[in-house]
């Protein structure tokens, strides 16, 4: 949250010098030119403290304030690029960052939910939970899982069974995409790393992507876990809400 604000201020600091220095250059043509320059202006830094008190709103309470589709967007395409940039320089870990941007976007779609049921969900792997000793590639069919018990998968797929739910594994962003496309949810329950899981929130914007980060105990893209009791709590939370509407 503090980044967030620094990078605001940055942002709000170099269009004060911008407009200060488009002034100079204004008055020298006319009076009427300096008060465009000025009312330009005025709307840029209006529209950076709007945008600071929503994110900081959303982010504390979790609740959004009826203009979530365009805020989910200019969070993931405008404020993290800029944020993972300024990040570099403070010392900030780029994967906690992420991980912030992510539990900030659930909450976001989470309030979603409230007024909107999703009729069809999706829940998304990606190929590195399951377990890399495994001699079953499940990249095309994950109904071929033997549910032998040793990685995730096995739970996770008796999970989308029991609440009738699409699972699929992805080996990348293209893969995802395709069966994004083919299956034509409401709703994605993504679980990648959070490099993986921010590029997918931002490919398949306006669609609401609920994101879980993996654990990575055996290193980068190898047997990964997840905490699959917290995939299905989501569920019934999701369901409750489809129920009270």
């Amino acid at each position: 949250m503090a980044l967030f604000f620094m990078c605001a201020s940055i942002i709000f600091g170099a269009g004060l010098v911008i407009w200060y220095l488009m002034m100079v250059g204004a008055n020298y043509v006319s009076s009427i030119v300096s008060y465009a320059v000025t009312a330009i202006f005025i709307v840029f830094a209006s529209s950076v403290t709007l945008f600071s008190v929503l994110f900081a709103y959303t982010a504390l309470t979790g609740k959004d304030m009826r203009s979530v589709k365009g805020f989910r967007r200019v969070s993931t395409r405008l404020t993290l690029p800029f944020m993972l940039r300024a990040s570099k320089y403070v010392g900030v870990d780029k994967d906690r960052l992420i991980r912030a941007f992510v539990n900030i976007n659930n909450d976001m779609v989470r309030s979603l939910l409230r007024n909107r049921s999703p009729k069809k969900m999706l829940i998304l792997l990606p190929h590195c939970i399951q377990l890399d000793s495994c001699e079953l590639k499940l990249t095309k069919d994950i109904s071929k899982c033997t549910g032998c018990g040793r990685c995730d998968i096995k739970n996770l797929v008796n999970i989308a069974v029991r609440y009738n739910i699409s699972i699929n594994i992805a080996t990348g962003g293209t893969i995802a995409r395709k069966i994004v496309k083919e299956t034509r949810p409401d709703l994605i329950l993504a679980v990648a790393c959070e490099r993986d899981l921010i590029s997918g929130i931002q490919d398949t914007y306006p669609l609401p992507v609920l994101g879980f980060c993996n654990s990575r105990p055996n290193g980068e893209c190898c047997s990964t876990r997840i905490d699959t009791d917290i995939i299905e709590n989501e569920i019934k939370n999701i369901y409750n809400f489809k129920e009270a509407v």
